[in-house]
């Protein structure tokens, strides 16, 4: 366990485990509201295939 406090703006929701999900939540407003009214687990698996892909343009332009 990391004893080191992450700062978060956003509490993202339970099902966005991934790190580019988290990343997504707290950095993409639109995604952010994106995901705050999905409720299905298919539009929810895809917002999180979204935002790998988000995450990896975004490290690849940087």
């Amino acid at each position: 366990m990391s004893t080191v406090l992450e700062l978060r703006r956003f509490k993202a929701p339970r099902w966005i485990h991934t790190e580019a999900g988290q990343w997504a939540y707290e950095s993409n407003e639109e995604w952010r509201h994106a995901a705050n009214q999905t409720f299905g687990v298919t539009e929810r698996r895809l917002l999180l295939d979204e935002a790998e892909a988000l995450r990896k343009r975004t490290s690849e332009t940087a």
